[in-house]
């Protein structure tokens, strides 16, 4: 039987702060995204033109089915049929967006609350989960921030004279 005082349970919260940070703070973040069959829509390492769109899916119409439909028996039988089958497939895909977006706006929270308050700055003018993350790699993935670092000195350098 678990108890509160489970050492086998655990939670795990990394803040990102340092270049150091980067992959474990992204692995959790990518692992909730997953969770949610978000990743596709924030992949900081997609171009923003690759990226699947999230969308809604358009209602069904009567006028679909038959020119100046405005009420279901408007509709011959088959075509009820096929339209209260649409209605259906069509609320669940609206469920099943509703639930993204929400998802989206929690992990945008998530990214917010979970990196170092000095680094706040970074997503301040990004409104989404993708922006903030392409925005924090840029500055705190070690491949990418090491070596903005390596080159600063050097850019430094070459304003001054001898």
């Amino acid at each position: 039987m678990a108890t509160g005082s489970d050492p086998a349970v655990t939670g795990v919260t990394v803040i990102l702060n340092t270049p150091d940070d980067w992959f474990a703070w992204l692995f959790i973040r990518q692992d909730v995204a997953d969770c949610h069959g978000l990743w596709e829509y924030i992949n900081p390492d997609v171009a923003k033109e690759n990226l699947p769109e999230l969308t809604e899916s358009p209602e069904p119409q009567l006028t679909d089915y038959k020119a100046r439909a405005t009420k279901l028996s408007d509709l011959d039988a088959e075509d009820r049929k096929s339209y209260r089958w649409e209605c259906d497939r069509w609320e669940r895909r609206h469920s099943e967006y509703r639930t993204h977006v929400r998802a989206m706006a929690d992990l945008n929270i998530d990214i917010s609350m979970t990196i170092a308050v000095r680094h706040i700055h970074l997503i301040m003018d990004h409104e989404t989960p993708y922006d903030r993350l392409v925005a924090l790699k840029r500055f705190l993935c070690p491949i990418d921030a090491t070596r903005r670092r390596e080159l600063a000195p050097q850019a430094s350098h070459k304003g001054q004279t001898r």
